[in-house]
């Protein structure tokens, strides 16, 4: 959404950002599937700015804030054809996002008033119930594919696109630990093109959902929830890793962030899924930190 570069108050065009991704949207029984058909998925997430933060963890002394509200739309269908003895799907997820940037002190970067960000078209073979350790094991693999379309105009600094092409793809698994005990994660790996048009690329990186969850009451768990995201490579311009550093004077330009936090959910076997959470944010580097309270909505239909 964002390519700033802010220091001492002063704000001009630098490297790129990371496209957005998956941060704490799933969390609970993310490895689960249900039956072969159709199922509904919404995701509401705002985040809240606290500061922007350079390559070394330190709060940079700007009044600058970029939050958003993001709603992403999502269709499932998991077929009964086979793939590696796991059933083939495929998923269509259409978000929308409402931002919002100011700097009482300063002049605020334009954002775009149109919503519609990037849609994702997915792959996935979901494996039916295995044991690990003799306890029931639940997992998935997904390929996707983000398509930039969504609402970009160069005359703004902001845009709800990320105009370029991103792919991802991820496991996500839920182990049973025992009737009120469960563990759930989503590893994801995700590289990008080029911006169109331009040269710069943002590097690739890793992204990863946690949670541990458990049964308070009959359908009602609790959960200790996490997300991670670490920039594995530097961001370049025309093939140049170095570029950013040489041209600005910066220090690494790979982000990272951890956030921790808690939730509850509210699930019925083979019925809905609500799962509501509130991350905090640290460890931050390259990007803006904050506060991302997340509701998730699952249906089959």
């Amino acid at each position: 959404m964002l390519g700033l570069y802010i220091s001492i108050g002063q704000v001009r065009a630098q490297d790129p950002v990371l496209p957005p991704t998956n941060l704490g949207s799933a969390n609970i029984f993310d490895g689960f599937a249900g039956e072969p058909g159709f199922v509904y998925q919404t995701f509401a997430q705002s985040f809240m700015t606290r500061g922007l933060y350079n390559s070394r963890g330190e709060k940079l002394p700007t009044d600058l804030k970029v939050n958003s509200t993001l709603v992403m739309n999502q269709l499932i269908y998991m077929s009964k054809v086979k793939v590696l003895n796991g059933n083939l799907g495929f998923t269509l997820l259409i978000p929308a996002v409402q931002i919002n940037a100011s700097a009482p002190e300063g002049n605020a970067p334009s954002v775009n008033p149109n919503v519609l960000a990037d849609p994702t078209w997915g792959t996935f073979i979901q494996w039916p119930k295995t044991t690990l350790f003799g306890k029931p094991i639940y997992q998935r693999t997904e390929i996707d594919v983000t398509l930039p379309v969504g609402s970009y105009d160069n005359r703004y600094t902001i845009n709800a696109s990320s105009h370029l092409w991103f792919y991802s793809v991820y496991h996500a698994l839920t182990l049973m630990v025992d009737k009120r005990f469960s563990i759930s994660t989503r590893n994801q790996f995700n590289y990008s093109s080029r911006y169109i048009g331009g040269q710069g690329k943002p590097g690739a990186f890793y992204n990863g959902n946690y949670s541990l969850e458990y049964l308070v009451l009959p359908k009602v768990r609790v959960e200790a929830v996490a997300y991670f995201l670490k920039q594995v490579g530097e961001d370049s311009y025309n093939g140049d890793h170095q570029y950013y550093q040489r041209t600005f004077g910066t220090g690494s330009t790979k982000e990272k962030v951890l956030s921790i936090g808690p939730g509850i959910a509210y699930f019925v076997q083979g019925g809905p899924l609500v799962e509501a959470k509130i991350f905090f944010e640290s460890d931050v580097r390259q990007r803006f930190g904050g506060t991302r309270p997340t509701v998730r909505i699952l249906m089959p239909l």
